[in-house]
């Protein structure tokens, strides 16, 4: 009885043992004659073979490009050597003397300024101004003076030589009737030239006297418009030299 059970299941061992390499035979075929289905993932190519592939296809379907040449590098500036600071001369140097022109040159004085001669009916006087100034009063239109004003402003000249620290300012105004601006500049600044020619004949140094031709006085103004104002103003003092002799 236990004989046949025995051969059955020996029979069913050896068929098993068949029928495992078919089925690893049947795996192992060819992939063709497989049932169609998702593609099997491909292996990923390196990188560097892609990118070679893609530069022989792109070399094959353009045409080639010309490389331009790489720009040349820049040389370095190396830093400057250090330069040596030449020493102080112990003596300035000697001035550039002239040579005297090849021609004769006539030199000529400066021009003095005109003499100043009375006018008989001149309608001029002179007042006193406070800090020692004086004030001229002319005719209207004119700058004429009659003897007793260019007697007084001659002594006043001789006084003012004898303070040469002092510096003189002559403002002069004028008015004509209507508009005009020019014409009472000009009879002011005749005015004034002429208190300044009485007062370099006195001895007063040109460089000490300062014409001032306003014209029209201001609307605001009250003094009378026909005159000349002799200002006196101390000169600036001289800024004191310093240690080195240049002025501070």
């Amino acid at each position: 009885m236990n004989r046949p059970i025995l051969s059955s299941l020996s029979l069913a061992a050896f068929l098993a043992c068949l029928s495992l390499p078919a089925a690893q035979a049947q795996v192992t075929s060819n992939l063709d004659d497989l049932p169609q289905g998702k593609p099997a993932p491909t292996a990923k190519k390196p990188a560097a073979a892609l990118q070679t592939a893609h530069t022989s296809a792109a070399h094959s379907n353009t045409k080639p490009v010309s490389q331009k040449p790489a720009p040349a590098a820049t040389p370095v500036k190396s830093a400057p050597a250090h330069e040596t600071v030449p020493g102080v001369p112990p003596a300035p140097p000697p001035p550039v003397v002239l040579p005297p022109p090849f021609v004769p040159v006539q030199l000529h004085p400066p021009a003095p300024p005109a003499d100043v001669t009375a006018v008989a009916d001149a309608a001029s006087h002179t007042e006193s101004l406070p800090d020692g100034g004086l004030r001229v009063l002319f005719a209207s239109g004119s700058d004429a003076l009659n003897a007793d004003s260019l007697k007084t402003l001659q002594t006043y000249g001789t006084e003012l030589s004898h303070h040469p620290e002092e510096r003189v300012v002559l403002i002069a105004h004028a008015t004509l009737p209507g508009d005009d601006v020019s014409m009472p500049r000009r009879i002011a600044l005749a005015r004034a030239l002429t208190v300044r020619s009485i007062f370099i004949h006195a001895g007063v140094a040109t460089t000490r006297l300062y014409p001032r031709a306003l014209g029209r006085p201001d609307a605001g103004d009250s003094a009378p418009a026909d005159r000349l104002d002799i200002v006196i103003e101390t000169n600036p003092a001289a800024p004191s030299p310093s240690a080195n002799g240049l002025p501070k």
